[in-house]
């Protein structure tokens, strides 16, 4: 029997507005635009400020705020827009910040 591998977040990186480029430990990554969540729920008005946005630790799945505000790599991995190649991604304004493990 094959085991199952857990969904864990292993890099982000912030492009621009509310977008960030998240790999999963599955060789995966998703396209994520934060925008989509938030306004529809309260727990992540905080991202709004894009300073706060940027400000994201890795611990498996992206938590901000000292891990009061995280999210499931399961969400990011189910509504992200699958991405195969990074140089196929849109431009930043400035350089994208690089956090990893």
């Amino acid at each position: 029997m094959k085991e199952q591998m857990f969904l864990e977040i292993t890099e982000a990186k912030y492009l621009n507005d509310f977008r960030m480029l998240v790999s999963f430990n599955n060789g995966e990554s998703r396209l994520f635009d934060f925008a989509t969540i938030v306004d529809s729920y309260p727990v992540f008005a905080p991202l709004k400020d894009k300073n706060t946005l940027q400000q994201f630790h890795i611990s498996d799945t992206l938590e901000w705020c000292n891990g009061t505000i995280d999210i499931a790599p399961e969400y990011i991995f189910e509504h992200g827009e699958p991405i195969d190649d990074e140089h196929d991604l849109p431009i930043a304004a400035e350089a994208p910040i690089d956090y990893e493990k």
